[in-house]
């Protein structure tokens, strides 16, 4: 619970969404990591698949913000959720300032995210294209 005092006393902005809310969308350029105070957020691909589930106590957003790239993703709360917004100066800078190794880390980290992402996004359409063959082949 410590941890939790010491974020929520760091001065971070907490904003709330409530189910369904579009936090971010595909393409738009980054202005915050967020990290998950309460709640659930979904992770969906530019053609509106799931490809995960954030939760309490975990960051989404980050990689954008370390890149300064568009959102690869869009992010919406699954359920009523809190956040708490990092500016991605902050976040950039608090990333820039580590130790070299764990700088290597975090960069090796986020950009197998991102594949993994990309990945995770084929296998949905490939997945929704054998689904429609199999339908039509049913009808038929």
């Amino acid at each position: 619970m410590k941890n939790i005092k010491n974020i929520t006393e760091s001065g971070l902005e907490q904003i709330s969404y409530k189910k369904g809310s579009l936090i971010y969308k595909f393409n738009e350029k980054p202005k915050f990591a967020y990290y998950v105070y309460t709640g659930k957020v979904d992770i969906i691909s530019e053609n509106q698949y799931k490809i995960g589930t954030v939760r309490e106590g975990e960051l989404f957003g980050e990689i954008s913000s370390l890149f300064n790239k568009e959102h690869s993703v869009s992010a919406t709360a699954a359920i009523d959720t809190r956040l708490l917004i990092i500016d991605k100066n902050l976040f950039f800078n608090k990333v820039e300032s580590a130790d070299p190794i764990l700088k290597a880390i975090i960069r090796t980290l986020s950009l197998r995210l991102h594949d993994s992402n990309k990945r995770s996004e084929e296998i949905w359409k490939q997945l929704h294209l054998l689904s429609s063959i199999k339908k039509s082949v049913e009808e038929g």
